[in-house]
């Protein structure tokens, strides 16, 4: 057994065998990058496999020279060395080199049910339902235990101390986290009496947060009848449930300013509109009373002869314009009649004999107009203007 005076002598001990073992100042490893964040030049990430998460970074002049700058989801091969920090007591991998190797696991799939959501249109603006003004009551998805639920309600004890919120207690990570957010947004779909509801989680990494691009979570909030606000993470992220959800607020705090109007605003805004109100029945009502004084002046009260007179001209102005649409209408009817009757007479068949023309039928009146309706010794009638003559066919010559 190693036996250390103090916490320093155990750190200098862990620090001179990390600095003496090859193995592990010099090694490589492949995982996939589950949170990124840069700080004065300095990269600050985590990679993960399925089973483990380690701490990396990686300094300013190693990810000047990467082909392209690293992000979450990304499957990497890393190469460095471990360092440990007695600070916080943590082990850190320091890289000097990393090479993509494709976007890892968890990112395709969110990346493959984005694109999929989107061409079914679950996240056009079209089904985007308006976010009540003043809801009576408002409904919170979340952990009750964790800092966001007291960050929303501060939020809105400041802006409006009038306000009515039932929370529905559900896990935000991990896989029990899509079937519990939807057994609140049942819940709360159920009571008939809620205004809107609010998802929400604290900031996380990507694997913190994948729980909420689960499609059964994102097909429910879909199909809700209740506006929802979607408050999952800090602004820089995003996941399905920001796309389909009505309103994505970039953190659980902004969500509750964004539920609730101020209450100052929100006196004066009824103020002002109490004004414009009594403004308009003031405005209203001197309008009436000036028609008013205009009726009780008028001739028409002061003689009725006045106003019989003025009916009866009304009357006339009728009878005259009544009179004049007749006219015009009579003279229009005429004209066409006589159009009709001139189409008529050029097409009856007595005139046409007028000009020397003449048909032949049949002895029972059939009229023939062809040669291939009459044969050698067959009796024809020859109908003129002024008479018939009948005649027997001799021979048929048939025009080739």
């Amino acid at each position: 057994m190693v036996v250390f005076n103090n916490v320093t002598d155990l750190v200098g001990f862990i620090n001179t065998t990390v600095r003496n073992t090859p193995s592990l100042n010099d090694l490589q490893v492949e995982g996939e990058i589950s949170s990124y964040k840069v700080v004065r030049g300095n990269a600050y990430l985590s990679v993960k496999d399925e089973g483990s998460v380690v701490q990396c970074v990686m300094y300013r002049n190693f990810l000047a020279v990467c082909d392209e700058e690293p992000k979450v989801g990304d499957k990497v091969v890393l190469r460095g060395g471990f360092s440990y920090y007695a600070g916080n007591g943590s082990f850190s991998l320091i890289i000097r080199y990393l090479q993509k190797k494709g976007e890892g696991n968890l990112h395709e799939q969110y990346l493959k049910l984005k694109e999929k959501l989107r061409k079914e249109g679950l996240f056009d603006s079209s089904h985007k339902r308006p976010i009540p003004v003043l809801p009576r009551k408002i409904g919170i998805v979340t952990s009750p235990t964790g800092a966001v639920i007291h960050d929303i309600m501060d939020t809105l004890k400041r802006r409006n101390p009038h306000f009515h919120i039932i929370v529905y207690p559900a896990t935000v990570q991990g896989a029990n986290c899509p079937p519990e957010v939807i057994s609140g947004l049942d819940y709360f779909e159920s009571r008939n009496d809620i205004d809107v509801v609010i998802v929400a989680r604290g900031g996380g990494s990507f694997d913190d947060l994948f729980a909420f691009n689960d499609e059964r979570l994102a097909r429910r909030i879909y199909d809700m009848k209740i506006p929802v606000i979607s408050a999952v993470g800090h602004e820089t992220d995003t996941t399905i449930c920001d796309d389909v959800s009505d309103l994505r607020a970039p953190t659980p705090t902004a969500a509750a300013e964004l539920v609730m109007g101020r209450y100052d605003d929100l006196s004066d805004f009824v103020n002002q509109s109490a004004m414009s109100l009594d403004m308009s029945i003031d405005k209203f009502l001197a309008q009436k009373k000036q028609a008013l004084e205009v009726y009780a002046n008028h001739k028409a009260l002061m003689s009725p002869l006045f106003f019989a007179d003025s009916q009866l001209q009304v009357v006339k102005n009728y009878e005259l314009n009544m009179k004049t649409i007749v006219d015009k209408r009579l003279i229009t009817e005429m004209s066409n009649v006589k159009t009709y009757q001139e189409k008529l007479d050029s097409m009856n068949p007595v005139n046409v004999l007028k000009r020397g023309y003449s048909f032949v039928s049949s002895g029972d009146g059939t009229a023939i107009d062809s040669v291939d309706k009459v044969k050698p010794g067959d009796s024809v009638i020859i109908v003129f203007e002024d008479g018939k003559a009948k005649t027997t066919i001799d021979s048929v010559d048939k025009k080739e």
